[in-house]
């Protein structure tokens, strides 16, 4: 696990309590901030690109990547689990332009854009977020489904491409009884399935 100070020199921000297992691979980490309480495990691999900006308590589990030379905004609580893709830039096909990154720029036509994943969002295992999407507060990216639209928050989404399958109760932070059997019961009943 790597938090010292070598470290920190690195990033454009590094918050306290931040854990960086020593196999995470991270090129340009001088364009990325990491908020407070952030983890990244071994065996990802995130490409800084123009900006990252992971916000507090981010979880960044194995095997997720994070490419395409873009921007990624995460809000605060935000969990990637395995295998995770998120795709800040692509190449495209419609110039009748090349799609390998090894040739001149002139040869590519390279669409990059910024994804933004709000507070509380939570990616599925192997799920895919295409690049210039804002997937909103709350929302559940079940395993294996492809995001290429924005998605609503506080929604759960499934599928190649993602739809809405169900919503979400939003976080309560307190005890109160009342208050969340309120949340679970609006989320049950009252949000029509797309």
């Amino acid at each position: 696990m790597t938090t010292g100070s070598s470290t920190e020199s690195k990033f454009k921000y590094l918050g306290s309590d931040v854990r960086i297992y020593d196999l995470a691979k991270i090129v340009r980490p001088e364009v990325i901030e990491i908020g407070d309480g952030t983890q990244i495990d071994d065996f990802s691999f995130i490409y800084g690109g123009e900006r990252i900006r992971f916000g507090r308590f981010n979880h960044v589990c194995s095997f997720v990547s994070i490419v395409g030379g873009g921007e990624l905004i995460n809000g605060d609580y935000v969990g990637m689990a395995a295998g995770s893709r998120i795709l800040t830039g692509t190449h495209q096909f419609h110039t009748g332009k090349r799609m390998i990154s090894r040739l001149p720029p002139e040869q590519q036509d390279i669409l990059r854009g910024k994804v933004s994943l709000e507070q509380d969002v939570f990616l599925g295992s192997n799920s895919i977020v295409y690049t210039n999407v804002t997937i909103g507060e709350g929302a559940i990216i079940c395993a294996g489904s492809l995001v290429n639209r924005d998605v609503k928050p506080w929604t759960v989404n499934l599928g190649y491409p993602a739809k809405v399958v169900g919503r979400r109760p939003q976080i309560i932070c307190d005890n109160d009884p009342e208050e969340r059997e309120a949340s679970f019961a609006a989320a049950a009943n009252d949000f029509p399935i797309e």
